[in-house]
């Protein structure tokens, strides 16, 4: 356990970062130049936590971390110099000057970490960190998903300070001298910047890259798409996908995946239909009373199917007229404005071209070979709850046929095809949800598949003589 002395601890940042270090069983103290209101709020909360000022704060601690304004900057370590000599001092400290707090405005001496080494003397071993983590994202008590940066010119001081943030489930970078602080206390006004132009909570600064000569690992990254709105009939949903991605900052890349849900894609394709308007015949009145269904829905399944397989009460699986067996024909009323009692979706009249427009007019936007693929939710006979499946397809093929490529042990594969589209469909429908979340698409990057601009989803559909079970 190491004694801490959060300096200016009652506020965001200091009180976030006092949290942190005595839910890891240190001891902190925390500094105000109120003393009663540095004991107020230590008492607060509770054990493992005192309150003192400014000078009293610094004494107790083995490390003193500086969490005070620009403003107060200077005055502050003049208080506690005394106290501080021959302990480590991390200074998180932002040259910030309001009301221009979006601008880069470093001081004279190159940067504040540098300042506060002059005034408290050689026997101070100062420290630069956490300038680019929010308190807010301190406060949350989870991981954070950024990285900290971490100058100094006392390696065994940086050290320690790391092994510190490692317990408080942070990951930092050693960047060099403390001169080089400037850079991270720069960087506080850019993340400003980018919070305020793309409407992002507390954005952070992560270092990527492999070690020298470490094979490259695969890895794949799937994100939800925001900034969405909702869909109408002949809304354009291209350029709408097109302007979030922009707005989002991290731009469409060669071999990404776009997954767009069918409902969106139905919506603006206007392939809802009111069931006021459904005349049922006398064979959806009789599988509509076997299946307990609204007739006139029954009589939509029929029309979108070549066959009805099964009808069993509260559901009827149908070999869909695109080829897919799933129930109801794919005929949903989830997320439609009008509510189930009035209207009803029905797929895309053709997914694959749907897939193939969305395609052309992405790639002409940003200039790279995008797939596309359209996705539902899809149950299966042999398993409960539905998975993310690829019911239209552009730009890949749907199939990885593996067959003849040697296995680890050199063994030839002799029946694994993987059926690619449909995992890259399941993964993208972990983040895309199925109730309230509004966000009807993800990006896929990362995904091994074969490039190609003729297949459609078809061939991922078994063909009818190879059923064993019809």
């Amino acid at each position: 356990m190491t004694r801490f002395a959060i300096i200016g601890g009652t506020g965001a940042l200091g009180a976030a970062l006092a949290g942190r270090l005595a839910a890891a069983g240190h001891q902190v103290w925390v500094g105000s130049r109120d003393p009663a209101k540095a004991q107020a709020f230590a008492a607060e909360q509770g054990a493992g936590m005192s309150g003192a000022g400014l000078a009293e704060a610094a004494a107790h601690g083995e490390i003193v971390v500086l969490t005070v304004p620009y403003a107060a900057h200077a005055d502050t370590l003049a208080q506690i110099r005394e106290a501080a000599q021959g302990k480590i001092v991390v200074d998180t400290t932002v040259p910030l000057r309001p009301p221009k707090v979006g601008t880069v405005q470093l001081p004279a001496a190159g940067c504040a970490a540098v300042e506060a080494a002059a005034i408290l003397g050689p026997d101070v071993r100062v420290v630069s960190a956490l300038q680019t983590i929010g308190a807010e994202k301190l406060a949350s008590g989870g991981t954070i998903d950024a990285d900290v940066l971490v100058a100094g010119d006392d390696a065994e001081a940086v050290e320690t300070v790391r092994t510190v943030l490692a317990q408080l489930r942070l990951k930092s970078w050693h960047v060099g001298p403390l001169a080089n602080s400037a850079a991270a206390e720069a960087m506080t006004s850019l993340l400003i910047q980018i919070n305020r132009r793309y409407k992002i909570a507390q954005a952070g600064v992560r270092i990527t890259g492999r070690p020298k000569d470490a094979p490259a690992a695969a890895s794949l990254s799937v994100r939800a798409l925001a900034g969405l709105p909702l869909f109408a009939p002949g809304d354009n949903l291209a350029a709408a996908i097109a302007d979030a991605v922009r707005a989002s900052g991290d731009f469409l890349q060669d071999g990404d995946v776009v997954v767009v849900a069918q409902k969106v894609v139905s919506k603006v394709e206007g392939r809802a239909v009111r069931l006021a308007g459904v005349t049922p015949g006398p064979e959806a009145y009789d599988a509509a009373a076997r299946a307990q269904k609204d007739p006139a829905v029954v009589e939509l399944i029929a029309a979108e199917s070549q066959e009805l397989m099964r009808v069993a009460p509260g559901v009827i699986i149908a070999r869909h007229r695109t080829g897919h067996v799933l129930a109801n024909a794919g005929i949903d009323a989830s997320n439609l404005p009008d509510g189930g009692d009035e209207a009803v979706l029905l797929w895309p009249e053709d997914p694959d071209a749907s897939a193939r427009r969305l395609r052309a007019t992405l790639e002409a936007a940003f200039g790279v070979r995008l797939a596309v693929i359209v996705s539902d939710s899809l149950g299966r006979a042999w398993r409960m709850g539905t998975i993310g499946s690829a019911i239209g397809t552009a730009g890949l093929k749907p199939l990885r046929d593996r067959r003849g490529e040697p296995d680890l042990f050199g063994r030839t594969l002799q029946a694994t095809v993987v059926g690619v589209a449909d995992e890259i469909a399941g993964a993208a429908s972990l983040v895309m949800g199925e109730a309230a979340e509004g966000t009807p698409v993800a990006i896929v990057r990362g995904a091994t598949y074969d490039p190609d601009n003729q297949e459609g989803v078809g061939e991922i559909l078994r063909p009818l003589d190879k059923d064993l079970f019809r």
